[in-house]
């Protein structure tokens, strides 16, 4: 019950109580709105195109879920998504529809450019409903901090989108480890070949403006971020990724999946430093390609010692000189992966393929273990619905999305060592750096519980 009255007490402080639901008692409150008492999960989808075309089909696919509502900037988004929502109310701005809505919305999935993740989110918790948010889970460390610390105390339950979390390959790659057959780890390579034809990076902002389209609402799109001219081709409905204003760039999209399993199989903590030694940003975009250096403190899996675990992207892969000791080329590796170096072999955990040990002459006739995929959205549902916990809650993938983040600084700091004290949340020798943790909000926007 004190629960239950605290999250009354959060709805009513922020508006999004509906009358009815203020006049009933704190029994019906508790009860009265329950999906798992109506066996339905009342559920919001908000961002429709890009991943939440993907999102909401597979959420919507469960045989529990009644899609009630959609919300996106863009109208013409929701024609992708209407046959999974033929009954549901339509909005552009999710501020209106939690308020409107409150009190009938169960769930929701968080599926905006990376900028806006942490201001919906936590608007959500905040009125006690279930979120599953795409990955990166936030554009910035202080961010994710305050989306993993908002899920606990509210109690709802969240999921971030990185479904090769569930899936058979990383399954495979998680049972291949666990035999233990490469020894203790002493260095991780993980690479990705973005951004190279995904989105742009390297380049300077656009000057000049377009009309905005009569289906979007700009100033919705810009959000918390700084405010800046509609232009077309240059943001939406995907260009933004590798702006700094809106998306996290290479590192921030992908090592959310390729980096996982080095902090999931081998369980690291906060990074002890991390280091660039590529080109920084330009203050527009992230650069064409990175190389991010960090130290994680040794455990029980390890070689003693800080651990370094390198991150590639642009095309960048491990050394040659350590890829021609396991016997592999390096065109023969796969465009995206996470290698495990350990004292009596390698393992490639990829999340597109099947798993590789090395060296191959050494492992020929090791069985790789199949073992099946899960459905990562409906692990959450289910677990929205009272069965079942989902393998990557808020609590795990803000972990993850802040040592992705930790790069990101560290690419506006070249050839630079940054110590990292994760528990101050502070770059203790480098305090210019410390800005970068937080985000900025424009005037007439905000973060709840921030």
């Amino acid at each position: 019950m004190n629960q239950s009255l605290h999250r009354r007490s959060l709805l009513k402080k922020g508006g999004l109580l509906s009358a009815a639901a203020m006049t009933a008692g704190p029994a019906a409150w508790a009860s009265g709105l329950s999906a798992k008492q109506e066996g339905k999960l009342r559920h919001a989808a908000i961002g429709c195109g890009g991943m939440g075309a993907t999102d909401l089909p597979n959420i919507a696919s469960h045989p529990n879920v009644e899609v009630v509502a959609l919300c996106d900037i863009d109208t013409a988004m929701f024609e992708k998504v209407k046959e999974h929502a033929p009954n549901a109310k339509t909005f552009q701005d999710y501020r209106v529809m939690f308020k409107e809505m409150a009190g009938q919305i169960d769930s929701c999935n968080v599926s905006t450019p990376d900028h806006m993740h942490a201001a919906i989110a936590m608007a959500a918790m905040a009125a006690g409903i279930h979120v599953y948010c795409q990955k990166p889970l936030t554009r910035t460390v202080a961010e994710a901090r305050a989306m993993a610390k908002l899920a606990k105390s509210s109690g709802v339950v969240t999921q971030m989108g990185i479904q090769n979390h569930s899936n058979a390959n990383y399954a495979s790659g998680k049972a291949l480890f666990e035999q233990n057959l490469i020894g203790k780890i002493y260095e991780v390579h993980v690479w990705s070949d973005r951004p190279a034809g995904w989105w742009p990076q390297g380049v300077e902002r656009a000057e000049g403006s377009d009309e905005v389209p009569s289906t979007v609402d700009w100033d919705l799109w810009l959000g918390i971020a700084p405010e800046r001219p509609y232009l077309k081709g240059a943001y939406h409905p995907f260009q933004w990724r590798g702006r700094e204003d809106f998306g996290t760039g290479a590192q921030g999209d992908m090592a959310c999946h390729l980096m996982d399993p080095a902090l999931w199989f081998l369980g690291l903590g906060a990074p002890l430093t991390v280091r660039s030694d590529g080109p920084a940003p330009n203050g527009e975009t992230y650069p064409l390609w990175s190389r991010v250096h960090y130290t994680f403190p040794a455990n029980e899996l390890t070689m003693p010692g800080p651990l370094p675990l390198t991150w590639h992207d642009g095309g960048k892969k491990p050394p040659v000189d350590l890829l021609e000791g396991l016997g592999i080329d390096r065109e023969a590796l796969p465009a995206n992966a996470c290698l495990f170096v350990g004292t009596e072999g390698a393992l490639v955990a990829n999340p597109y393929d099947r798993q590789v040990l090395l060296p191959a002459a050494k492992f020929a006739d090791h069985k790789i273990p199949t073992p099946p995929a899960k459905d990562h959205w409906h692990e959450w549902v289910n677990a929205c619905l009272g069965k079942g916990k989902t393998t990557a809650p808020f609590d795990y993938s803000a972990h993850l999305t802040e040592v992705a983040l930790l790069g990101n600084i560290a690419l506006r700091y070249p050839h630079q060592t940054l110590r990292w004290d994760a528990e101050a949340m502070a770059f203790p020798e480098v305090p210019g750096a410390n800005p970068h943790l937080s985000p900025t909000v424009r005037d007439g926007w905000s973060i709840e519980g921030m």
